[in-house]
């Protein structure tokens, strides 16, 4: 895994000392090569973290034969081998890297490169023929890509921080205060967009062209439609979780290729306990590793983890995130995000990766099971409301009925609302629309805030209900929240995740699927759970979910209060109604502890930044 950053001035050449800040402040997300090229106005710059072929032949940027094409990239393209040996006929390689065979598919396809690839991946290629940049972020947009443009310059990176070590970009930057009140309905700030007005986020599945010549990007077009894939209504349950399984094998299967020692996060959840039951099967040894609390057990889901690991014969680490060492997990995570993201479980799974990297380079996990086959409350809310929409009376008087923290008068309040707009307000921790006004100290535009959710809802109209709520999460939560939650998290420790249950041929054939199948007669996942049942038993697999649990709303009152009390009494995003849900959290009159790490976040985020 890897951090990219170039720079194109248009008038004047790159400065060395300016650039290589840049490269180096993704060192965590690259500790073992740095590579830099810089040609008068046009500067390439790589960290590398080493996982295949970790020779000086795999070093980048790195160049076709003649020089013409050159790439920095971040990621795995899991069948690069394949598309390798379609290229040796007509190519020289020198490495056994999958980032040479980008450079030789770039030759040979063009844009069309990202139809032939499959993997996670954002790169940048410069076409020194045709004086272009070809930028493309992944399927499903697990590594991260921003970029910047400007008369004077075109700047693209992985992280905002080292966009934001440039100062002649730095200082044109703004705040884009409608991101801010995304982020308090989302918990994070959805692609395109980014924190700052005019820095964008490459979407998932995009791909675009920058035209030094004419100065402008050209080409950015969706390579990957999996909301246009037809759902196959004769395929029977039984084939649908046979073929599952396999499909799931063969992704761990794929993502095994590693010159470094690789494991597993094993929360004790199914999703990861059926990636380590896959894993165990193409390994003799299985290096898994989970996050337990001691002292909170509502959270704690380690003797799960212990169960899967004695079901499948293999030894299991575990990581104690308590006391004292709370506080500088939680610090050091803020500190290195570059965007707010209200996600608490980005302090265990850092936690866990540090831990995790005295062992191994490589982690698997069972990330993107819930946005794939239904399994989240949300998505079962969105059919129940569709399908009673007399129901949305009951709206008007959610606030009478119930309590302002309580998460039915949340649900019937949201019965007004459209259908993007419930699908990320529900199960999120997102404010209320009248709770986030009243914070803001403005009224809010709910179909501005919205934008991006409408306009990929228009995508999938054609799906049944659960399908279109699934695919919504597909394409804004899932690359825009968790994914940036484990990219970021495993990034500052220096290690590699990686997401079989995100397989490329794994999710096109559950696209496939009806919705019916995925929450079947009401039980969430059933087809993970068809699996689960028969590796581990049906009380393990048809147990409540309870999510990677973080004992949040504990630490607001313990270990974390010297911070949430700091972070909501002052700072641009402080006022009455912020110190009050502070007040009713620590008095154990209501739990705000979403509401509260919104505010935190956004406050720290400001006192950085602004």
């Amino acid at each position: 895994m890897c951090g990219i950053v170039g720079v194109v001035e248009r008038s004047q050449a790159v400065d060395r000392t300016r650039f290589t800040a840049m490269v180096r402040s993704l060192i965590l997300r690259g500790p073992d090569q740095e590579g830099i090229r810089i040609e008068k106005n046009i500067a390439l710059g790589h960290r590398r973290l080493s996982i295949i072929d970790t020779s000086v032949h795999a070093r980048q940027p790195l160049e076709n034969e003649d020089a013409s094409v050159r790439i920095v990239y971040n990621g795995e393209i899991y069948n690069y081998r394949q598309v390798k040996s379609a290229l040796t006929e007509k190519h020289r390689f020198v490495s056994a890297s999958d980032t040479e065979v980008l450079v030789h598919g770039y030759e040979e396809y063009g844009a069309d490169l990202v139809r032939h690839v499959e993997g996670m991946f954002a790169f940048c290629i410069h076409d020194r023929t045709r004086e272009q940049l070809f930028l493309a972020r992944d399927h499903f947009g697990k590594k991260p890509l921003y970029y910047y443009l400007d008369d004077e310059r075109f700047v693209f990176a992985s992280e905002l921080k080292a966009m934001l070590a440039y100062p002649p970009l730095k200082k044109r930057l703004s705040v884009d205060d409608r991101a801010v009140t995304q982020f308090l309905f989302y918990g994070y700030i959805p692609s395109p967009g980014s924190i700052f007005s005019q820095i964008r986020k490459v979407p998932p599945s995009t791909a675009f062209t920058f035209d030094i010549a004419s100065w402008r990007i050209q080409d950015m077009n969706v390579y990957w439609e999996p909301g246009a894939i037809a759902v196959n209504r004769r395929i029977s349950m039984d084939d649908t979780v046979a073929q599952t399984e396999t499909l799931i094998d063969a992704a761990v299967q794929k993502r095994l290729m590693a010159d470094v020692p690789l494991g597993v996060f094993l929360s004790g959840g199914i999703d990861s306990s059926i990636v380590t039951a896959s894993l165990a099967r193409h390994t003799d040894k299985v290096n898994a590793f989970t996050v337990s609390y001691r002292n909170a057990p509502e959270a704690d889901e380690s003797a799960y983890a212990d169960y899967a690991a004695k079901r499948l014969g293999i030894p299991l680490d575990h990581c104690y995130l308590e006391g004292a060492a709370v506080k500088p997990a939680f610090e050091a995570m803020l500190d290195y995000l570059d965007e707010p993201l209200a996600d608490a479980a980005v302090i265990p799974l850092y936690y866990v990766a540090q831990y995790a990297k005295k062992h191994i380079t490589v982690a698997l996990s069972g990330d993107g099971g819930d946005e794939l086959f239904g399994g989240y409350e949300k998505h079962r809310a969105q059919v129940f409301i569709e399908r009673l929409s007399f129901l949305r009376w009951l709206a008007s008087a959610a606030a009478f009925l119930f309590p302002k923290d309580n998460v039915y008068r949340k649900f019937f309040t949201m019965l007004r609302y459209p259908f993007p707009v419930r699908q990320f307000i529900f199960g999120s921790g997102g404010l209320l629309p009248a709770d986030a006004a009243r914070l803001l100290g403005h009224t809010i535009d709910i179909r501005s805030v919205f934008r991006e959710a409408f306009a990929w809802f228009e995508e999938c109209k054609g799906h049944d209900i659960l399908n279109r709520s699934l695919y919504l999460d597909c394409r804004l939560q899932l690359p825009d929240w968790y994914l940036v939650k484990g990219d970021r998290a495993t990034m500052a420790a220096s290690l590699e995740m990686r997401n079989p249950l995100l397989d490329k041929d794994l999710a096109e054939f559950v696209f496939s699927l009806p919705g019916s199948m995925k929450v079947n007669d009401g039980t969430s996942k059933y087809i993970i759970k068809r699996i689960a049942e028969k590796i581990f038993g049906r009380d393990f697999a048809y147990r409540p979910k309870r999510g990677f649990g973080v004992p949040l709303d504990r630490w607001i009152r313990s270990e974390l209060s010297d911070l949430f009390k700091q972070h909501t009494g002052t700072g641009r995003f402080s006022n009455a109604y912020a110190r009050v849900l502070y007040d009713e959290h620590c008095s154990g009159r209501a739990d705000h502890r979403f509401t509260l790490l919104r505010i935190l976040q956004l406050n720290v985020w400001a006192g950085k930044y602004e």
